[in-house]
Order: C-alpha cells, then sequence, then structure tokens
C-alpha cells in the first residue's frame, strides 16, 4: 500500500504593488524587497502598502449595556456599590435611588426629615446652595423627587446623602439605640459613649447607599457638564461625600464645582457688587460667606498635601481686591479700645481668613507640593513661612482676647449671638491650627528622607524645635476653642486625629503627666468619640482611641489635678462638640457671622 500523499500548503501570493494597483493592472511582486516588472520597466519607485482583510468587527455591545458598564466602572472607582443591571436609559433618574437594598425608600416624610437635618448644618450659608433655592423647590413638590427638574433632583439626592451622615431616623441608623433628636442630653451623654461611637458604623451602609444613587442621578443628569448654581452645589456636595467616604488620589468633583463657579462668579460680581464704606476694595456679594468657605477649601488640600485648587485670582474675584495686609490688621487690633467692639473683631476676621489661604498655597509651593520635594530643601522657605505664622497667630492672639471680651460683656450676648461668636472664634483658631502641623510633619519627612549632611541635619533640628513649640499653641489654642463651642456643631474629624497623635506622642514621652496636657488630651479624646456618631472609624483611627482612653484612664495625682470648670470643660459630652464633619473646618455661624 502506496503512503498517502501529503498535500502541500499552497503559498499565498504576495499582494500587487501600490502602482500596478492604481493602473488595475496585474502585478508580479519580486522576493527580496525588488521591484516588480513592470515598475522597473518604468523606473519607478515600487511601494506595496500592506492591507488588512480582516472582517470589520460587530460591535456586539449595545447602548444600554455600554451605559450599565460605565456606571460599575464610575461606582467601582468611587468604592461603591455598583449600579443595578436594569437598564439606565430607560428607567428614569428618579427611581435609580430605590433599587439599592440598602437604600431606603425615600418617602415624603424621609425626605423631609433629611432636609431638616441637612439646614442644621451650616453648609446651607454656602452661596451655591442659598442661591439655588433648593428648599423652596423641594418644598413646592411637596417633597417628591420625581416631580423635580433633573439638576434640581439630583441636587436633594447630594443633600440627602449628606444629610444621613447626622440622620437619628430608624431608616438609617437600623435597630439598636439612636438619638430622639440631634440635642438628645441622654444619648449624647459621657454614660452614652459606647452607644454612640457605633452609630457611624451602622449608618455607613445606608450613607453609601445614597451616594451612589446621587452619583446616577448626576451621571444620567450630566451635572458636571452643565454649568448652573444647582450643577456647582452638587458638585460641592459630591467633593464633600468624596472625602467623608474614602481620600481619592484626584478631586474630579471638586474640578467641575470650581470649573462651575468659575463660570458664574463674573454674573454676581457685575449684577450685585457694591463699594463697601470704609474699605479700599470692592466686595462682592457673599464676600464673607465665600472667604469662609475658600479657607475651607484651601485647608481640606493641606491636610491632603495636596494643591489648592482655587488661584489667587479666583479668591480675589470672590472676596474682592487688595485685602489689607497681614501687618496691617495686626496694627489695627494693636490699636483697637479695650472696649469690645463687634465690628473691630469682624473687620479683622476676613482679611485674617483670607491671609490663611494664601498661606495655604505658599505652604504647598515652597515647602511640601511634589514640585518643592524634587527640590533641594530650602531652609529661607521655611524660615519666611514660620515669620508669617507667628505674625498669624499675633492676630490671632489679640482677636481671640477681643472675643473672650466680648463673650463676658455686660450685658450678655443673646443665644444667638453668643452661638454665632463662639463659633468664629473657633474658626479663626482652626485657621491657624490647620497650617502648623503640615510643616512639622513635612520637617521631619525630610530629615529622615534626605540623608542631609550634618549642617543641614542641625539646621532641620532646630526648625523642627521651633515648629514643635507652635504645635504645642496650637494644640492649646485648639482644645480651648473646642471648649468654647455651641453645644452643635461640626469640625473636622482627620485633623484632630493628627492633632490627637501628636499631643498624645508629646505626653506620652513626657517625664511627667501635665495637668494641663491631660485636660486638653480629654477634650479632644471626648471630640473624636462624638465624632463617631457620624463616621466609620477605620482601624488606625480606633487604635488611637484606644491609646487615648488608656492614656487618660491612669489617674493624675493630687497635687496635678485641675478642676475641669477651671478650663471651661464641660462634664456632659452635649456641651462639647460632637458630630464631627471631615469636610467642614468651619462651625456653625462663622459663616453667618461674617456675611
Amino acid at each position: 500500500m502506496s503512503a498517502p500523499r501529503v498535500r502541500q500548503k499552497r503559498l499565498k501570493k504576495p499582494p500587487a504593488c501600490d502602482s500596478c494597483k492604481a493602473k488595475r493592472v496585474l502585478c508580479h511582486p519580486q522576493p527580496n524587497g525588488l521591484p516588480c516588472p513592470r515598475c522597473a520597466e518604468k523606473n519607478t519607485i515600487c511601494i506595496t502598502t500592506p492591507v488588512s482583510r480582516r472582517r470589520p468587527r460587530v460591535e456586539s455591545e449595545s447602548a444600554v449595556e455600554k451605559g450599565e458598564r460605565s456606571l460599575a466602572e464610575l461606582a467601582m472607582f468611587q468604592r461603591l456599590p455598583p449600579a443595578p443591571s436594569s437598564s439606565v436609559a430607560l428607567i428614569p433618574t428618579a427611581q435609580v435611588c430605590f433599587t439599592s437594598q440598602d437604600c431606603p425608600e425615600l418617602t415624603p416624610e424621609l425626605v423631609a426629615h433629611f432636609f431638616d437635618c441637612f439646614f442644621v448644618l451650616n453648609l446651607i450659608s454656602h452661596p451655591v446652595i442659598s442661591t439655588s433655592h433648593i428648599q423652596a423647590s423641594v418644598q413646592a413638590a411637596s417633597f417628591q423627587l420625581p416631580l423635580l427638574p433633573p439638576q434640581t433632583r439630583v441636587l436633594a439626592l447630594c443633600i440627602i446623602a449628606v444629610a444621613s451622615l447626622t440622620s437619628f431616623h430608624e431608616a438609617v441608623l437600623g435597630p439598636g439605640p439612636r438619638p430622639a433628636s440631634l440635642t438628645d442630653p441622654l444619648f449624647f451623654s459621657a454614660n452614652s459613649r459606647a452607644d454612640v461611637r457605633h452609630c457611624g458604623t451602622r449608618r455607613a451602609p445606608v450613607c453609601r447607599a445614597l451616594h451612589a444613587a446621587a452619583l446616577r442621578a448626576a451621571w444620567d443628569a450630566g451635572t458636571i457638564l452643565h454649568v448652573s448654581v444647582e450643577n456647582a452645589a452638587s458638585c460641592f456636595l459630591f467633593d464633600i461625600l468624596d472625602h467623608t467616604d474614602s481620600s481619592t488620589p484626584s478631586r474630579p468633583w471638586a474640578c467641575a464645582y470650581i470649573s462651575h463657579v468659575r463660570a458664574i462668579a463674573p454674573l454676581w460680581r457685575s449684577t450685585n457688587a457694591t463699594v463697601q464704606h470704609g474699605h479700599r476694595w470692592e466686595s462682592p456679594p457673599y464676600s464673607g460667606q465665600w472667604t469662609a468657605f475658600i479657607m475651607a477649601e484651601a485647608l481640606m488640600s493641606t491636610r491632603d498635601r495636596k494643591p489648592t485648587l482655587i488661584t489667587l485670582e479666583d479668591q480675589l474675584l470672590l472676596y474682592g481686591s487688595d485685602p489689607p495686609s497681614a501687618e496691617e490688621v495686626l496694627a489695627a487690633m494693636e490699636a483697637s479700645t479695650k472696649k469690645p467692639d463687634p465690628a473691630v473683631l469682624l473687620e479683622a476676621a476676613k482679611p485674617y481668613l483670607f491671609h490663611i489661604t494664601r498661606m495655604a498655597r505658599q505652604l504647598w509651593t515652597t515647602i511640601n507640593g511634589d514640585l518643592a520635594r524634587v527640590k533641594l530643601f530650602s531652609e529661607s522657605a521655611v524660615l519666611s513661612y514660620l515669620s508669617s505664622l507667628s505674625l498669624i497667630h499675633a492676630i490671632l492672639s489679640h482677636m481671640l482676647s477681643h472675643g473672650d471680651l466680648l463673650l463676658a460683656a455686660s450685658p450678655p450676648l443673646s443665644a444667638n449671638d453668643h452661638h454665632d461668636l463662639s463659633g468664629l472664634m473657633h474658626g479663626l483658631v482652626m485657621g491657624f491650627t490647620s497650617l502648623v502641623l503640615p510643616v512639622y510633619r513635612e520637617l521631619e519627612f525630610r530629615v529622615n528622607k534626605d540623608d542631609p549632611d550634618d549642617h543641614t541635619r542641625e539646621r532641620m533640628t532646630l526648625l523642627i524645635a521651633q515648629t514643635r513649640e507652635m504645635m504645642g499653641l496650637a494644640v492649646r489654642e485648639l482644645a480651648r476653642s473646642v471648649r468654647c463651642l455651641p453645644s452643635v456643631h461640626y469640625s473636622p474629624l482627620l485633623r484632630l486625629l493628627s492633632y490627637a497623635q501628636f499631643a498624645l506622642e508629646d505626653a506620652e514621652v513626657a517625664p511627667m503627666r501635665d495637668p494641663l496636657r491631660v485636660a486638653d488630651l480629654a477634650t479632644i479624646a471626648g471630640q473624636i468619640s462624638i465624632v463617631a456618631y457620624s463616621h466609620e472609624f477605620t482601624s488606625p483611627e480606633v487604635a488611637l482611641l484606644q491609646r487615648l482612653d488608656r492614656y487618660l484612664e491612669n489617674p493624675v495625682v493630687e497635687s496635678e489635678f485641675i478642676n475641669p470648670q477651671s478650663l471651661g470643660m464641660p462634664g456632659d459630652l452635649l456641651d462639647q462638640a460632637w458630630m464631627g464633619m471631615d469636610f467642614l473646618p468651619l462651625p456653625d455661624g462663622l459663616e453667618h457671622t461674617l456675611g
């Protein structure tokens, strides 16, 4: 039997050259890159352009599937539950929020409750929120979200997501102990501290679900793309929620918020700008509120070691041109009479906050920014910054002394005025303290990373010692301002944790227990405990709180004992600051006072 015949594979003919193909004539390609006979005869360049013979790919993914995949990717980036598998294009935006398992049904009664909780926050004084008239719009729709226009509905969902951080409703906290109101004296007492700390963990799934619902609605409405006051407010609240959930490497919502504000601000200024009597700069509308919230944005960026997104031009556009210099503000405070006058304090507060924002920008540019870290360590930049900090602290000392005189004035201030003035003083303190810790941490980072020579290391050690003394002043001022705060206010979580960590490390290495330092730590620890009402603590934060508790449990000897009442320390947690909001380093009443 003969062997089977092996069929040889037929070689594929090479493609025709471009010249023959254009003339539509037969081509005989030659091997080794030689020209074909026809091109050789005509003395033309023989080039063959490869052509793909593959069939065009058929798009198998429908538009609906694309939308679902995009939403899932967005939810994954935000570390949120993915969108439901139902069609985004076919389901109305108002109904999306009801599909998550953890998301409660947003009945009109529950929506009204969320809005009541939100309007306790001082966020309502933000210009883009107050001018959006969102409360009137939602009330006109009887708190029924499907009846609202798309942009208004997105803003309402953002407000609901933010308000869920302070809500005491059973739909948010679930079964278990919860306060009857935001000022429940029994629940927020020192004896109920354990129950308060668990509230942040219990509310976390609902908060994330409401955040996801707002994101899906914003995706459908194009909140980032379309410029409007409502969309600017929504982007502002989304940035707050991003900082509350986790620290993301970028801030897309903050960039969109500032972009919208830049487009809207010239209209505000051109239609409502006025020149204040006695000042040499033009004051646009809401300049006091903008000054406070711009400082809040700058301090938030400083805390996360990120660049301040608002430029000096933006700051001047929203504030007014050429505010008094820091030296002029200090001279005005020193020249003020001992008779307390609220106008003196308010006149100095706005330029003080302006210069806090300017210094936050200076810190990033010259000391701890990405470009500054690439360069060699600049001792002159640190000395210039510390000199400015000393000037700011001198202004702060005069302002706090003036505020103390106002609080102790006779006849006493009304409850609202006392509330606003205490909040203003706390905001002034937070502005200073938030600029001290970053430069201290940066110096520690540089001395360990750069491996400087002996002379540079010695100079950096002296700078660290100088900054450490300023840190001690900052902790003392911070604890003092917390004790003077109103019963309900909102202060930054992560910044308090950072200062608590520094104060605890400083106290643990001290040769003996300083009663004043113990009192300051007790004040900060009590504040952090109440912060857990709104936030779910991570493992490092829980460990820090446990270290604080262990340190404070050690008794102070009788000779070192200080009566807490002499420091203004209340014995009940309700009288301290509680419900800390990581996103807003300004207390309630500050923006109203400056406005």
